[in-house]
């Protein structure tokens, strides 16, 4: 009986949990985990339908690190639930764990000296050597930053939760200004 009771308590608990990560609009429950951003006067959104979680990937935006290296990823419609347009990947590495939540970070594309260097090789070669680097829908941007303004960071946890962010990175069709919030 005591774990019928426990098995209870604990499906309750999942499910009123899961509810308050949402929020409805128009009708559709969406994670509050999200992603806006403008370029060009155009605004941009990425929130996903409560549904989508229930996947073989992480639902976006999100933000994972380890040790020395982070990744965000979000991909941007124009509304909720709309065909992708952008799809930002940002790979940050640093010298310090904790510069990822206490420091803007700079991107910057570098100049290699094999011009003719595909983008495949470019962000191998930015991995091998630990360079910050960014894409958007796969081109590597020509400058940017990233900042995590606010955080709940849980020891021995990968991936981040609770926490608020920014990022500007100019490309080849203007300069992409972002927040996120991840839940």
């Amino acid at each position: 009986m005591k774990k019928k009771f426990t098995l209870l308590a604990a499906i309750i608990a999942c499910t009123l949990l899961s509810f308050t990560s949402c929020e409805k609009h128009d009708g559709i429950n969406y994670l509050k985990s999200k992603c806006t951003a403008e370029l060009n006067g155009q605004t941009y959104i990425d929130q996903q339908p409560y549904t989508h979680i229930f996947g073989p990937t992480y639902p976006t935006p999100f933000l994972v690190y380890s040790k020395y290296e982070a990744t965000f990823e979000t991909y941007l419609s124009t509304e909720r639930g709309g065909k992708i347009a952008y799809i930002v990947r940002i790979n940050l590495f640093v010298d310090t764990p904790e510069e990822f939540f206490h420091q803007p970070q700079k991107i910057e594309k570098i100049d290699i000296a094999d011009t003719l260097i595909l983008d495949r090789d470019y962000r191998q070669y930015c991995k091998d050597n630990k360079v910050s680097y960014a894409t958007v829908n796969g081109e590597v941007i020509d400058e940017g930053t990233f900042q995590i303004t606010s955080y709940d960071k849980t020891e021995g946890q990968t991936y981040c939760t609770n926490c608020n962010g920014t990022f500007t990175l100019q490309f080849s069709e203007g300069t992409l200004n972002g927040t996120f919030c991840i839940k």
